[in-house]
């Protein structure tokens, strides 16, 4: 099949937005990947994910919630897309693939790098073939160093990155966060990574490659925590009530009816503290600064823990709040969807799709610039053969693709 020229972008289905008219080809399998199109889909590219329908994104078969047998998991993640399913191993989808490599603006990858390389998808390949594509490579451990192939999940780079050890109680089994933040993290981080590329090839008019590495992602967010234990030798452990390890108070209370966050990060929010509090010794001195309130860390929040068991977490965080002081009660997850705020910025929508009907979602992490676009994650290949066309394959070269089996929709 002849190679062909990359067709005006109005011939594509890009929604309004900030991305309007950036094509991203996401080949990518649960999580990182796809959340880095969702944003990407979300600010008005048009995305397309890549499946071979031979092995498809095992997210499409993730329980234990469906609705209309499809998988929850995969609908929160991959809403605002369009599926192309294509069998890389065959000639013609081989070539279907680069075909789209042509067509498309972005690459985002989150398979292991071995995996890539078979399929002529790694870093020197892709600048030789598409020199003007910009391809984010997500991986566990990155593109250099010992470990570049290694398997890698949110999971285990928690725990390479030191989160894992600092969270839970002081002495008991280390901790994961409650949701897959690394993973999250790197989509986000992937999205961005990925704007720059486009920046830059506007500039110059070349691609570039990005490559990043969860476990770097991990290590860089330990920030200060890092520069403490380099230049201090610091060695943070896990604190009671998830407090800080060095401003006071910043933790968890228990109230009269489930738990708070509190977080006063300097001394004047600590005078507003206790100004709403109203209780006697708090005024002390001793706790007026924030080095004062680290050495007597123990009876000022044995104070504090008494006075907060008087009243609900909801109304301190009302009270708090209307001070100017930083709470918030520990929230489920109803909790927080049901959160005012969560509401007033739009962050739930529902999506629809004619297969298998509507579902409720949140939307990306950029809710004021997202472009409104409420299409459910696709079925397998649901577009092949309308993305294919836009891509110049007239009925004859779609018949023969279809009966070689190199692809499906």
């Amino acid at each position: 099949m002849t190679r062909r020229s990359k067709p005006p972008a109005e011939v594509g289905k890009a929604p309004p937005g900030l991305l309007a008219g950036v094509r991203v080809l996401e080949f990518s399998h649960f999580l990182a990947g796809p959340y880095a199109g969702l944003i990407l889909a979300d600010l008005g590219a048009d995305v397309v994910k890549l499946e071979d329908p031979d092995r498809p994104d095992e997210a499409r078969t993730m329980g234990p919630h469906f609705v209309s047998g499809e998988s929850l998991y995969f609908a929160a993640l991959n809403w605002g897309k369009r599926s192309v399913g294509i069998r890389l191993g065959t000639p013609d989808g081989h070539q279907g693939l680069h075909d789209l490599l042509d067509w498309a603006d972005v690459l985002v990858t989150n398979y292991r790098l071995s995996v890539l390389a078979k399929l002529g998808l790694d870093e020197r390949a892709l600048r030789s073939a598409h020199p003007r594509l910009v391809s984010c490579s997500v991986t566990g451990y990155g593109g250099t160093g010992p470990d570049t192939d290694r398997p890698g999940y949110d999971y285990t780079i928690q725990a390479a990155g030191a989160a894992m050890g600092l969270a839970g109680a002081p002495g008991g089994p280390p901790v994961k966060a409650g949701i897959s933040y690394v993973d999250h993290a790197g989509g986000l981080a992937a999205a961005l990574a990925v704007c720059a590329g486009l920046v830059s090839r506007g500039l110059t008019g070349r691609g570039s490659h990005l490559d990043l590495g969860l476990l770097d992602l991990q290590v860089s967010m330990l920030t200060y925590l890092a520069a403490w234990s380099l230049n201090a030798g610091f060695e943070p452990v896990p604190m009671s009530d998830s407090a800080h390890p060095s401003l006071v108070p910043a933790q968890n209370f228990q109230t009269a009816d489930g738990w708070l966050a509190v977080f006063v990060g300097n001394d004047s929010m600590w005078r507003r503290l206790v100004k709403v509090l109203g209780e006697p010794g708090l005024d002390d001195p001793a706790y007026a600064t924030r080095e004062g309130r680290a050495i007597h860390r123990d009876p000022l929040v044995n104070r504090l823990k008494s006075v907060f068991l008087e009243d609900s977490a909801v109304e301190w965080a009302r009270r708090l709040g209307r001070a100017g002081v930083a709470s918030s009660p520990v929230n489920t997850i109803a909790g927080a969807l049901a959160d005012r705020q969560v509401r007033a910025r739009g962050m739930i929508t529902r999506s629809a799709h004619r297969a298998y009907g509507n579902y409720r979602h949140v939307i990306g992490p950029f809710p004021t610039l997202a472009a409104a676009r409420p299409i459910g994650a696709p079925l397998l290949g649901e577009h092949t053969r309308e993305v294919l066309v836009e891509l110049g394959y007239d009925d004859v070269k779609l018949a023969e693709l279809a009966g070689g089996g190199g692809w499906a929709g």
